[in-house]
């Protein structure tokens, strides 16, 4: 069997072309591009964390910090994209009554306006020399991976340890997002309760969310090495972050409508449309959440079962 040394070099050399690949394509305009770059970000990010006492901490951990500011920078630019074209589509989708379509197509103006800053900002990102530092970074990582004793142990055994681990931190943010349910098993979002609790159990949610991720990029960098165990695993936690992934669209987007309702600029009455709209997005949320914690429930089960 390969050691887990091994196994790792392989990984993050995969990830490390991946994000090169998408690097290019967010500088040529690519759709998928930012997306894709985040990705490799986070995957490369849950590799060194996950697999820890593989590497030498004093060398992995600042280009993990590293990772993680650029891709939370990236990040905002791709929150306020996915927000706007939401809130776009919403718009088209509304009917005026009685709000003139001058209105509409100003706040669609807006929108758009805010979309083209966030593009400017990624590009400040990835030509900046810090951005660039990062790069250097990473590829001597990969050339010469600082790997600890414990590299030289089969890998399929500290797979499935780190696996295992992923898991428990998975069922115990989820275990806390639970705790923000009520007798009847509704979320804040459900009853109209006030703004502070319903952010805080979002904020629950989306760490079940990345916790869900990191479960996952560990699975799927264990199947190298014994592959069936974690096929499903990797099935049920891509579900699981879709949905969540979506309920956090959904959170991001009432951000967007409620930023333009205050703006006194917009005027009366698309504020007030724009609040119609809030209120369709908040029970939307609630059915979201409803098929997250089916998913979430499903991924647990199959854990327990496998560990």
């Amino acid at each position: 069997m390969p050691s887990a040394g091994i196994l790792v070099r392989q990984r993050l050399a995969d990830q490390r072309d991946a994000l090169r690949t998408a690097e290019a394509a967010v500088r040529a305009g690519g759709p998928t591009g930012l997306h894709d770059l985040r990705v490799a970000m986070r995957r490369i990010r849950s590799l060194l964390a996950t697999f820890r006492p593989v590497f030498d901490t004093s060398v992995t951990e600042p280009l993990r910090a590293e990772l993680k500011d650029a891709s939370g920078r990236l990040g905002q630019s791709r929150d306020a994209e996915v927000a706007t074209d939401n809130t776009d589509r919403l718009l088209e989708d509304v009917e005026l009554d009685g709000l003139d379509e001058d209105a509409v197509a100003g706040l669609r103006a807006r929108l758009r306006l805010d979309a083209a800053a966030a593009g400017e900002d990624v590009e400040e990102i990835l030509d900046s020399t810090r951005y660039a530092a990062l790069s250097i970074l990473l590829d001597e990582l990969v050339t010469h991976p600082p790997l600890t004793d414990a590299a030289q142990r089969d890998a399929a055994k500290v797979a499935r340890k780190r696996v295992r681990h992923e898991a428990r931190r998975f069922a115990r943010l989820a275990e806390a997002a639970r705790a923000d349910l009520g007798a009847d098993g509704a979320s804040p979002h459900d009853h109209g309760s006030a703004a502070p609790p319903a952010v805080d159990h979002a904020a629950h949610l989306h760490e079940v969310r990345k916790a869900t991720k990191r479960l996952r990029y560990a699975a799927e960098a264990a199947r190298p090495v014994s592959d069936e165990p974690y096929r499903r695993i990797v099935k049920l936690a891509k579900a699981v972050q879709g949905a969540l992934g979506e309920h956090h669209d959904a959170v991001m987007t009432r951000q967007a409508l409620r930023h333009l309702a205050l703006d006194e600029a917009v005027g009366e009455a698309a504020a007030f449309l724009l609040g119609h709209l809030d209120a369709d997005e908040q029970r939307a949320m609630a059915t979201l959440e409803a098929q997250s914690w089916q998913t979430i429930d499903e991924l647990r089960a199959e854990l327990d079962a496998a560990f």
